[in-house]
């Protein structure tokens, strides 16, 4: 199952003149967490944080077979996302923080791992560049009334920033900030984004999931199994229509692992 999605491979010139386009970036692959670039703000979590959150809220274990990038092709099932972690803010509030209100936090794919259904129905991941103008553009649309609907239905969006202003720049906390309050987006209006947003300076984890390095790029997940859905580069303009599209798949299928 696909949906529309145009694709640029010509730079960053090309995307400020066509911002439907999809963006180019240049990924470093690694199997280890993020080590995120550039001053930590006060109160930053040491990196080692990222260790742990191996289990969801409830204390499942999260799964650890058939993981890999595959996406679900029809009837065959897509691989098991890996429990990447991250830095980052849970639903944009740098309040919400495990270090006396102040800094950034960890969040795993485990906290969004619901094999009984209890939170979440559906889980949209995302990574976006401060220098892509589709990028901007997707996260405009996702902030504010619209993830307050697709939470109403039990969609959860979370956005990873891999690159700050500069392609090829590692995305700093304090790119983080701006991007989150709407003053480091370019493409306006740009309303404060009230989703959880972290960091992947460089696609350190994420990057192994780009073909041709293209972004932004989205994958659903079903968070029962953490099965990756579907996986692409691109915005196509109806963040809505493609999350209803996997609610209705995930309603009308048991899980797959």
């Amino acid at each position: 199952m696909s949906f529309p999605r145009t694709l640029s491979w010509m730079g960053v010139v090309a995307l400020a003149l066509v911002p439907a386009f999809g963006c180019s970036s240049s990924p470093t692959k690694s199997s280890g967490p993020p080590a995120p670039t550039g001053t930590q703000n006060p109160g930053t979590p040491p990196p080692n944080q990222l260790q742990g959150h191996d289990t969801n809220p409830y204390g499942v274990a999260y799964p650890t077979a058939n993981l890999g990038t595959s996406a679900r092709k029809g009837t065959v099932a897509g691989n098991v996302i890996a429990n990447y972690k991250f830095l980052g803010y849970p639903n944009a509030d740098p309040s919400q923080t495990t270090n006396v209100g102040q800094g950034l936090q960890t969040v795993a794919l485990a906290d969004y791992f619901a094999p009984q259904v209890k939170t979440y129905k559906l889980l949209h991941l995302g990574v976006a560049a401060v220098w892509c103008v589709p990028c901007n553009d997707e996260t405009n649309a996702l902030a504010g009334a619209l993830t307050q609907q697709l939470a109403q239905s039990g969609v959860v969006f979370v956005q990873a920033l891999d690159d700050g202003p500069t392609l090829g720049i590692g995305a700093t906390p304090t790119n983080l900030n701006a991007w989150i309050s709407g003053v480091g987006r370019a493409v306006k209006p740009a309303p404060p984004i009230n989703f959880t947003d972290v960091l992947d300076p460089g696609n350190a984890n994420l990057g192994a999931f780009f073909p041709a390095a293209a972004i932004p790029w989205n994958a659903y997940i079903d968070p029962r199994t953490m099965e990756i859905l579907y996986a692409d580069v691109g915005y196509s303009g109806d963040p809505q229509g493609d999350a209803q599209t996997w609610l209705d798949w995930i309603s009308k299928n048991p899980p797959s692992y």
